[in-house]
Protein backbone atom coordinates (compact mmCIF):
# COMPACT_ATOMS: atom_id res chain seq x y z
CA UNK A 1 0.00 0.00 0.00
CA UNK A 2 2.84 2.39 0.78
CA UNK A 3 4.18 2.08 -2.80
CA UNK A 4 0.75 2.75 -4.32
CA UNK A 5 0.39 5.87 -2.17
CA UNK A 6 3.78 7.09 -3.42
CA UNK A 7 2.79 6.40 -7.04
CA UNK A 8 -0.49 8.22 -6.59
CA UNK A 9 1.29 11.25 -5.11
CA UNK A 10 3.69 11.33 -8.05
CA UNK A 11 0.85 11.28 -10.55
CA UNK A 12 -1.06 13.94 -8.68
CA UNK A 13 1.99 16.18 -8.54
CA UNK A 14 2.28 15.88 -12.34
CA UNK A 15 5.42 13.70 -12.39
CA UNK A 16 8.46 15.95 -12.31
CA UNK A 17 10.30 15.52 -15.60
CA UNK A 18 13.00 17.90 -14.40
CA UNK A 19 14.49 15.23 -12.16
CA UNK A 20 17.34 13.57 -13.94
CA UNK A 21 17.50 15.99 -16.86
CA UNK A 22 18.98 19.04 -15.19
CA UNK A 23 21.61 19.35 -17.94
CA UNK A 24 18.99 19.67 -20.67
CA UNK A 25 16.92 22.10 -18.63
CA UNK A 26 20.00 24.24 -18.02
CA UNK A 27 20.70 24.33 -21.77
CA UNK A 28 17.08 25.18 -22.52
CA UNK A 29 17.26 28.30 -20.36
CA UNK A 30 19.62 29.77 -22.96
CA UNK A 31 17.29 29.15 -25.91
CA UNK A 32 16.11 32.20 -27.81
CA UNK A 33 12.44 31.40 -27.17
CA UNK A 34 11.08 30.56 -23.72
CA UNK A 35 8.62 28.06 -25.23
CA UNK A 36 11.25 26.32 -27.38
CA UNK A 37 10.41 22.71 -28.22
CA UNK A 38 14.07 22.02 -29.05
CA UNK A 39 13.03 20.53 -32.39
CA UNK A 40 12.78 23.17 -35.13
CA UNK A 41 13.38 26.59 -33.56
CA UNK A 42 16.34 28.76 -34.48
CA UNK A 43 18.91 29.57 -31.79
CA UNK A 44 18.06 26.47 -29.76
CA UNK A 45 20.85 25.73 -27.31
CA UNK A 46 19.76 22.11 -26.89
CA UNK A 47 20.02 21.44 -30.63
CA UNK A 48 23.35 23.29 -30.70
CA UNK A 49 24.68 21.02 -27.93
CA UNK A 50 23.57 17.97 -29.92
CA UNK A 51 25.31 19.25 -33.06
CA UNK A 52 28.48 20.03 -31.09
CA UNK A 53 28.43 16.61 -29.48
CA UNK A 54 28.11 17.80 -25.88
CA UNK A 55 24.63 16.28 -25.65
CA UNK A 56 23.83 12.93 -27.23
CA UNK A 57 20.82 12.30 -29.43
CA UNK A 58 19.99 9.32 -27.23
CA UNK A 59 19.85 11.44 -24.07
CA UNK A 60 17.69 14.08 -25.74
CA UNK A 61 15.37 11.42 -27.18
CA UNK A 62 15.00 9.83 -23.73
CA UNK A 63 14.19 13.25 -22.26
CA UNK A 64 11.60 13.98 -24.95
CA UNK A 65 9.99 10.55 -24.55
CA UNK A 66 9.80 10.90 -20.77
CA UNK A 67 8.46 14.44 -21.08
CA UNK A 68 5.70 13.40 -23.49
CA UNK A 69 4.72 10.42 -21.36
CA UNK A 70 4.68 12.51 -18.18
CA UNK A 71 2.43 15.06 -19.86
CA UNK A 72 0.11 12.29 -21.05
CA UNK A 73 -0.12 10.77 -17.59
CA UNK A 74 -0.67 14.12 -15.87
CA UNK A 75 -3.67 14.80 -18.13
CA UNK A 76 -5.40 11.56 -17.15
CA UNK A 77 -8.55 11.90 -15.09
CA UNK A 78 -8.42 8.28 -13.92
CA UNK A 79 -5.39 8.30 -11.61
CA UNK A 80 -5.48 4.54 -11.05
CA UNK A 81 -5.23 3.96 -14.79
CA UNK A 82 -2.43 6.52 -15.02
CA UNK A 83 -0.52 4.77 -12.24
CA UNK A 84 -0.84 1.43 -14.00
CA UNK A 85 0.41 3.00 -17.24
CA UNK A 86 3.41 4.46 -15.46
CA UNK A 87 4.20 1.12 -13.83
CA UNK A 88 4.06 -0.63 -17.20
CA UNK A 89 6.32 1.93 -18.83
CA UNK A 90 8.68 1.97 -15.83
CA UNK A 91 8.47 5.75 -15.60
CA UNK A 92 9.38 5.95 -11.95
CA UNK A 93 12.94 6.77 -11.06
CA UNK A 94 14.16 4.38 -8.40
CA UNK A 95 16.66 5.61 -5.85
Amino acid sequence: MKKNKMLRELVESKFKIEEGYEDILELSRACKYSNCTHITEEDCEVQRAILEGTLSDERFNAFYKDKNEAEYVSRQKNKTKAIEYMKQRDLFKRS
